[in-house]
């Protein structure tokens, strides 16, 4: 089963606080990543595509890094014609993100192996409690709001954090909401007898990757979420992540 959390983050959020521009500091970033051997999960193809690979070698001076290519000739080939490629790591927990270009084919240690350049940013996450958590399927949350025209909306929650909730789009034409828009008295139902109102901040829109295709989603940010609730949802939030786990091994 595919670890949420390795799903991309949207380029909507606010993630300036947590992005490294600085070359020394990305590489250091991938050379870790080398070091551990950690697998890091490439998004290519405009998110049609997939697949898992390590970083093999970084080196700073030529700002270029290095990492394994895939078992099927098809794959890497579609990845190499791919212009815009987005890797996902989760090292202990921190969420580890970038984007490179389209990747030439070199050789490393007598083997076939992709080459591409440092990228010039890189978001590393380490607030696990903004990770988000995909919430059930069966029995889902939902959430009731009033949208800015007057009229009711409900929706079925995607995933969770501390942070907020990603929605379900559904019929919704998701223009219609700026960014930043406050939607006020949101009503979140979220099971087990965990329910609260807060306003929700519109950040805004995101797509899933589901096996029918993709999916919109509505990215919404908690505005002081009240104390009570902050407290049930974090209870919640724990009670999802022992399911994943118990799910995922």
């Amino acid at each position: 089963m595919h670890d949420p959390n390795l799903h991309p983050l949207a380029e909507s959020d606010d993630l300036a606080q947590y992005t490294l521009s600085n070359p020394l500091e990305v590489a250091a970033v991938l050379r870790n990543l080398m070091n551990r051997g950690d697998f890091v999960t490439i998004y290519f193809d405009r998110g049609k595509s997939m697949l898992t690979t390590r970083i093999l070698d970084v080196d700073v001076k030529a700002r270029r890094f290095r990492f394994d290519w895939a078992g099927q000739d098809a794959i890497n080939r579609a990845l190499q014609a791919s212009p815009r490629n987005v890797f996902v790591a989760l090292p202990d927990g921190v969420k580890v993100q970038f984007v490179c270009g389209a990747p030439t084919i070199v050789e490393y240690d007598g083997a076939s192996a992709f080459e591409a350049a440092l990228p010039e940013q890189l978001v590393k996450l380490q607030r696990r409690e903004f990770f988000r958590l995909q919430t059930p399927i069966v029995n889902p949350y939902r959430c009731r709001v009033t949208l800015p025209d007057g009229t009711a909306a409900s929706f079925n929650l995607h995933d969770i954090s501390l942070g907020g909730v990603g929605l379900w789009a559904g019929a919704l034409n998701v223009g219609q909401l700026t960014r930043g828009e406050i939607l006020h008295g949101a009503a979140l139902d979220l099971g087990a007898g965990i329910a609260f109102q807060t306003d929700l901040s519109v950040r805004g829109t995101r797509t899933v990757l589901l096996p029918q295709g993709e999916q919109q989603l509505l990215g919404c940010q908690f505005v002081a979420l009240p104390r009570g609730a902050e407290a049930a949802l974090q209870r919640q939030i724990a009670q999802l992540e022992r399911e994943r786990r118990a799910l995922t091994g």
